[in-house]
């Protein structure tokens, strides 16, 4: 590719590499080889004569001229959704139904819906909160079009969002009280962090009681905080101040829950644009939550 142009194609590898974080990634997204895409990356770096992505076996780092590349490529991409939106003979409209978890309702009506409008204008967004398990169900009967998900064990469908690092979070000191028993925090629903704790609690608390129980994880959080309990929660809801930190043996899992936007097989017309698009909006979230202090 020679410099000054710019190949639409390789400009979407290229913003799928950066929001899904990894090569690999974005090859199954793409539905390519890992060599395939590490090939547009290098035309495109050619093009523009810049270093875009630093690489490793390890991490893959966006550079100052890869950002600015990512907002320019992501400008062009819309631009391209919006015209050929506007030349079609039957225009994306209509209700497109989304189902999400109360957890990730934030992140839904903050980062992704109010930039909707500008892209679909014929769009009309209608939102339900509900357990992801419920939505998974709801998404396959054709009830919903899309829905945010906490990915199952045994589940790999759908575009990647985000992972939650998660935690074992216990009060100090960690020995056991309550006669010798551990006293762990679980989710009263049917969820996978809910099956995660359960698997885990034997690994760090051999031997433990459920001492609380709810359906809402800020709950958890809180007992947790407070040296009520024990349990499994996501790191980014630890508030982590000095005073709670100094009172919890927080500890890593390797576990992560992974989220994902499912998308009905219904075959609504357009559904696979606007769900590209939500996917862009809320990793783009994703990576600024991330990146807060």
């Amino acid at each position: 590719m020679r410099r000054g142009k710019l190949d639409l194609n390789v400009l979407e590898t290229y913003a799928t590499v950066c929001l899904s974080g990894s090569l690999k990634s974005a090859a199954e997204h793409l539905h390519l080889t890992q060599s395939a895409v590490s090939m547009q990356i290098k035309r495109l770096e050619d093009a523009v004569q810049q270093r875009l992505l630093e690489r490793n076996n390890q991490s893959l780092r966006v550079t100052p001229a890869g950002e600015r590349m990512l907002i320019h490529a992501r400008a062009l991409l819309r631009l391209e959704n919006t015209l050929v939106n506007a030349f079609a003979s039957d225009p994306i409209a209509g209700e497109v139904r989304i189902g999400v978890p109360a957890d990730y309702a934030p992140a839904l009506l903050s980062a992704a819906l109010p930039y909707l409008h500008g892209n679909f204008p014929a769009v009309v967004p209608s939102v339900e909160c509900d357990l992801s398990r419920k939505l998974r169900r709801k998404i396959e009967n054709d009830e919903l079009d899309l829905a945010i998900l906490t990915q199952d064990v045994d589940i790999d469908s759908g575009l990647p969002l985000w992972e939650e690092r998660l935690v074992w979070a216990e009060p100090l000191p960690v020995e056991p009280i309550t006669g010798g028993y551990t006293p762990i925090g679980l989710l009263d629903v049917d969820c996978v962090l809910r099956d995660m704790t359960l698997r885990l609690a034997a690994q760090h608390a051999p031997l433990h009681r459920i001492a609380f129980r709810s359906g809402n994880l800020a709950s958890i959080v809180s007992a947790v905080e407070n040296g009520f309990c024990a349990s499994l929660i996501p790191q980014s809801s630890l508030s982590l101040t000095t005073n709670v930190a100094n009172r919890l043996r927080i500890t890593p899992v390797n576990d992560r829950l992974r989220i994902r936007l499912a998308v009905s097989s219904g075959g609504k017309p357009g559904m696979e644009a606007i769900a590209a698009f939500l996917q862009t909006q809320l990793i783009i979230s994703a990576r600024r939550t991330e990146g807060s202090p």
